[in-house]
Protein backbone atom coordinates (compact mmCIF):
# COMPACT_ATOMS: atom_id res chain seq x y z
CA UNK A 1 0.00 0.00 0.00
CA UNK A 2 1.23 3.38 -0.53
CA UNK A 3 0.24 6.52 1.62
CA UNK A 4 -2.81 7.80 -0.74
CA UNK A 5 -4.23 4.05 0.34
CA UNK A 6 -3.24 4.23 4.08
CA UNK A 7 -4.46 8.12 3.99
CA UNK A 8 -8.43 7.14 2.41
CA UNK A 9 -8.54 3.77 4.63
CA UNK A 10 -7.37 6.41 7.80
CA UNK A 11 -10.50 9.22 6.61
CA UNK A 12 -13.09 6.66 5.88
CA UNK A 13 -12.87 5.13 9.37
CA UNK A 14 -12.34 8.13 10.75
CA UNK A 15 -15.85 9.47 9.42
CA UNK A 16 -17.53 6.18 9.96
CA UNK A 17 -16.38 6.36 13.75
CA UNK A 18 -17.58 9.68 14.20
CA UNK A 19 -20.67 9.00 12.86
CA UNK A 20 -21.34 6.26 15.57
CA UNK A 21 -20.31 8.68 18.13
CA UNK A 22 -22.22 12.11 17.07
CA UNK A 23 -25.36 10.22 15.63
CA UNK A 24 -25.59 7.40 18.50
CA UNK A 25 -29.08 6.16 17.92
CA UNK A 26 -29.63 7.55 14.64
CA UNK A 27 -27.61 4.91 13.44
CA UNK A 28 -28.96 1.45 13.08
CA UNK A 29 -27.58 -0.44 15.70
CA UNK A 30 -25.54 -3.20 13.73
CA UNK A 31 -23.72 -0.53 11.77
CA UNK A 32 -22.19 0.50 15.05
CA UNK A 33 -19.89 -2.60 15.22
CA UNK A 34 -18.02 -1.97 11.98
CA UNK A 35 -17.92 1.67 12.17
CA UNK A 36 -16.34 2.00 15.52
CA UNK A 37 -14.30 -1.22 13.88
CA UNK A 38 -12.70 1.04 10.85
CA UNK A 39 -12.23 4.10 13.54
CA UNK A 40 -9.86 1.92 14.89
CA UNK A 41 -7.20 1.95 12.08
CA UNK A 42 -7.36 5.57 12.04
CA UNK A 43 -5.32 7.03 14.40
CA UNK A 44 -2.45 4.10 14.03
CA UNK A 45 -1.88 5.06 10.72
CA UNK A 46 -2.30 9.33 10.89
CA UNK A 47 0.43 9.00 13.34
CA UNK A 48 2.71 6.41 11.38
CA UNK A 49 2.36 9.05 7.87
CA UNK A 50 2.93 11.83 10.41
CA UNK A 51 6.21 10.27 11.09
CA UNK A 52 6.77 9.75 7.20
CA UNK A 53 6.14 12.83 6.23
CA UNK A 54 8.54 14.58 9.15
CA UNK A 55 11.19 12.08 8.11
CA UNK A 56 10.61 13.58 4.52
CA UNK A 57 10.02 16.89 4.41
CA UNK A 58 12.15 19.19 3.49
CA UNK A 59 11.04 22.22 6.07
CA UNK A 60 10.00 20.94 9.23
CA UNK A 61 9.29 24.38 10.51
CA UNK A 62 6.74 24.90 8.34
CA UNK A 63 5.23 21.18 8.32
CA UNK A 64 4.79 22.06 11.93
CA UNK A 65 3.22 25.30 11.76
CA UNK A 66 0.92 24.06 8.81
CA UNK A 67 -0.20 21.26 10.94
CA UNK A 68 -0.82 24.04 13.86
CA UNK A 69 -3.22 26.09 11.44
CA UNK A 70 -5.28 23.24 10.61
CA UNK A 71 -5.49 22.17 14.06
CA UNK A 72 -7.16 25.23 14.92
CA UNK A 73 -9.79 25.18 11.77
CA UNK A 74 -11.65 22.42 12.33
CA UNK A 75 -11.71 23.13 16.15
CA UNK A 76 -15.38 25.16 16.04
CA UNK A 77 -16.68 22.35 14.19
CA UNK A 78 -15.28 19.62 16.59
CA UNK A 79 -16.72 21.10 19.42
CA UNK A 80 -20.52 21.59 17.62
CA UNK A 81 -20.46 18.01 16.33
CA UNK A 82 -19.36 16.54 19.70
CA UNK A 83 -21.29 19.24 21.72
CA UNK A 84 -18.72 19.69 24.03
CA UNK A 85 -16.80 23.25 25.15
CA UNK A 86 -13.98 20.78 26.66
CA UNK A 87 -11.14 19.02 24.63
CA UNK A 88 -9.26 19.47 21.28
CA UNK A 89 -9.40 17.57 18.19
CA UNK A 90 -6.86 15.09 17.18
CA UNK A 91 -4.75 17.35 14.93
CA UNK A 92 -3.33 19.34 18.19
CA UNK A 93 -2.22 15.45 19.18
CA UNK A 94 -0.46 15.62 15.79
CA UNK A 95 1.09 18.83 16.23
CA UNK A 96 2.50 18.16 19.61
CA UNK A 97 3.55 14.81 18.35
CA UNK A 98 5.88 16.81 15.32
CA UNK A 99 7.20 19.31 18.44
CA UNK A 100 8.14 16.08 20.37
CA UNK A 101 10.13 14.55 17.45
CA UNK A 102 11.52 18.04 16.91
CA UNK A 103 12.94 18.27 20.45
CA UNK A 104 13.96 14.77 20.14
CA UNK A 105 15.94 14.92 17.07
CA UNK A 106 17.40 18.05 18.46
CA UNK A 107 19.00 17.28 21.80
CA UNK A 108 19.33 13.52 20.60
CA UNK A 109 16.98 11.97 22.93
CA UNK A 110 18.38 13.34 25.95
CA UNK A 111 17.30 14.21 29.19
CA UNK A 112 16.23 17.57 28.27
CA UNK A 113 13.69 16.30 25.81
CA UNK A 114 12.43 13.92 28.01
CA UNK A 115 11.97 17.44 31.08
CA UNK A 116 10.16 18.54 28.41
CA UNK A 117 8.25 15.89 26.70
CA UNK A 118 6.46 14.89 30.00
CA UNK A 119 4.02 18.29 29.78
CA UNK A 120 3.81 17.72 26.51
CA UNK A 121 2.37 14.09 27.12
CA UNK A 122 0.31 15.29 29.96
CA UNK A 123 -1.37 18.26 27.63
CA UNK A 124 -2.49 15.34 24.92
CA UNK A 125 -4.68 14.45 27.79
CA UNK A 126 -6.90 17.18 26.77
CA UNK A 127 -7.12 16.00 23.29
CA UNK A 128 -8.44 13.03 21.45
CA UNK A 129 -6.53 9.52 22.06
CA UNK A 130 -4.94 10.93 24.99
CA UNK A 131 -1.28 10.12 26.16
CA UNK A 132 -0.69 7.28 24.49
CA UNK A 133 -0.75 9.40 21.04
CA UNK A 134 2.91 11.19 21.83
CA UNK A 135 4.03 8.17 22.65
CA UNK A 136 2.50 6.32 19.69
CA UNK A 137 4.18 8.83 17.43
CA UNK A 138 7.36 8.96 19.11
CA UNK A 139 7.78 4.90 18.80
CA UNK A 140 7.93 5.21 15.35
CA UNK A 141 9.92 7.60 15.15
CA UNK A 142 12.78 6.02 18.02
CA UNK A 143 12.26 2.34 17.46
CA UNK A 144 14.97 1.32 14.77
CA UNK A 145 14.17 -2.35 13.27
CA UNK A 146 11.40 -1.57 10.69
CA UNK A 147 9.02 -4.10 11.50
CA UNK A 148 8.74 -3.63 15.23
CA UNK A 149 8.19 -0.02 15.29
CA UNK A 150 5.23 -0.69 12.41
CA UNK A 151 3.89 -3.44 14.62
CA UNK A 152 4.41 -2.33 18.59
CA UNK A 153 2.47 1.07 18.18
CA UNK A 154 -0.63 -0.17 16.75
CA UNK A 155 -0.45 -2.80 19.71
CA UNK A 156 -0.04 -0.13 22.42
CA UNK A 157 -3.08 1.69 20.90
CA UNK A 158 -5.62 -1.49 21.32
CA UNK A 159 -4.26 -2.05 24.62
CA UNK A 160 -4.67 1.44 25.71
CA UNK A 161 -7.86 1.54 24.36
CA UNK A 162 -9.10 -1.87 25.43
CA UNK A 163 -7.51 -0.65 29.50
CA UNK A 164 -9.26 2.85 29.36
CA UNK A 165 -12.48 0.89 28.68
CA UNK A 166 -12.06 -1.95 31.66
CA UNK A 167 -11.31 1.17 33.77
CA UNK A 168 -14.24 3.22 32.80
CA UNK A 169 -16.06 -0.13 33.55
CA UNK A 170 -15.11 -0.44 36.33
CA UNK A 171 -15.66 3.31 37.76
CA UNK A 172 -19.16 2.89 36.66
CA UNK A 173 -19.70 -0.34 38.52
CA UNK A 174 -17.95 1.15 41.40
CA UNK A 175 -20.10 4.05 41.71
CA UNK A 176 -23.37 2.09 41.07
CA UNK A 177 -22.53 -0.07 44.13
CA UNK A 178 -21.97 2.38 46.10
CA UNK A 179 -24.46 5.02 45.38
CA UNK A 180 -27.09 2.86 43.48
CA UNK A 181 -28.88 4.76 40.76
CA UNK A 182 -26.78 7.75 40.66
CA UNK A 183 -25.74 7.21 37.13
CA UNK A 184 -28.88 6.27 35.79
CA UNK A 185 -30.16 9.77 37.60
CA UNK A 186 -27.03 11.74 36.37
CA UNK A 187 -27.42 10.97 32.47
CA UNK A 188 -31.03 11.55 33.05
CA UNK A 189 -30.37 15.07 34.34
CA UNK A 190 -28.13 15.23 30.98
CA UNK A 191 -30.65 14.31 28.74
CA UNK A 192 -28.20 11.48 27.82
CA UNK A 193 -29.72 7.83 27.30
CA UNK A 194 -26.82 4.71 27.10
CA UNK A 195 -27.62 1.69 24.13
CA UNK A 196 -26.13 -1.27 25.86
CA UNK A 197 -25.27 -2.68 22.36
CA UNK A 198 -23.80 0.65 21.20
CA UNK A 199 -22.06 0.60 24.15
CA UNK A 200 -20.59 -2.72 23.44
CA UNK A 201 -19.90 -1.71 19.87
CA UNK A 202 -17.22 0.08 21.16
CA UNK A 203 -15.41 -2.59 22.33
CA UNK A 204 -14.23 -3.34 18.18
CA UNK A 205 -12.44 0.34 18.41
CA UNK A 206 -9.17 -1.45 19.86
CA UNK A 207 -9.41 -4.59 17.70
CA UNK A 208 -9.43 -2.01 14.95
CA UNK A 209 -6.48 -0.49 16.34
CA UNK A 210 -4.26 -3.43 16.39
CA UNK A 211 -5.22 -5.06 13.01
CA UNK A 212 -4.26 -1.67 11.49
CA UNK A 213 -0.28 -2.70 12.03
CA UNK A 214 -1.38 -5.06 9.08
CA UNK A 215 -1.82 -2.28 6.76
CA UNK A 216 0.99 0.07 8.20
CA UNK A 217 3.08 -3.25 7.61
CA UNK A 218 2.32 -3.11 4.11
CA UNK A 219 3.24 0.48 3.36
CA UNK A 220 5.91 0.45 0.39
CA UNK A 221 7.47 4.00 1.07
CA UNK A 222 5.78 5.51 -2.06
CA UNK A 223 3.38 8.70 -2.23
CA UNK A 224 0.83 7.38 -4.71
CA UNK A 225 -1.40 10.69 -5.70
CA UNK A 226 -1.10 13.70 -3.15
CA UNK A 227 -4.29 14.43 -1.11
CA UNK A 228 -2.45 16.69 1.22
CA UNK A 229 -4.80 19.62 0.99
CA UNK A 230 -7.57 16.93 0.66
CA UNK A 231 -7.28 15.81 4.12
CA UNK A 232 -7.17 19.08 5.43
CA UNK A 233 -10.53 19.95 4.08
CA UNK A 234 -12.40 16.67 4.75
CA UNK A 235 -11.32 17.07 8.53
CA UNK A 236 -13.26 20.21 9.59
CA UNK A 237 -16.03 19.16 6.62
CA UNK A 238 -17.02 16.39 7.66
CA UNK A 239 -17.38 17.36 11.46
CA UNK A 240 -19.47 20.23 10.00
CA UNK A 241 -21.95 17.89 8.38
CA UNK A 242 -22.20 15.62 11.19
CA UNK A 243 -23.00 18.62 13.73
CA UNK A 244 -25.73 19.69 11.11
CA UNK A 245 -27.31 16.01 11.03
CA UNK A 246 -27.41 15.96 14.70
CA UNK A 247 -28.65 19.49 14.89
CA UNK A 248 -31.02 18.51 12.56
CA UNK A 249 -32.20 15.20 13.40
CA UNK A 250 -31.58 14.59 17.09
Amino acid sequence: MNAYVLKIIAIVGMALQHASLVLGDAIPVPLHFPFQFAGGFTFPIMAFLLVEGYRRTSNVKAYAIRLGVFALVPQPFYMWAFGTWFGFNIMFILVLGVLSLMLYDHTKGGAVFWVAFIPYALLSFLADWGIVGPVMILLYHTIQKEGARRTLSPILAGAYNFAFMLLLVACVAAINAIMPGVMEEALAYAGAEVNPLVAAAGLLFPVGSILSLFCIRAYNGERGPSMKYFFYAFYPAHLAILGLFSWLFI
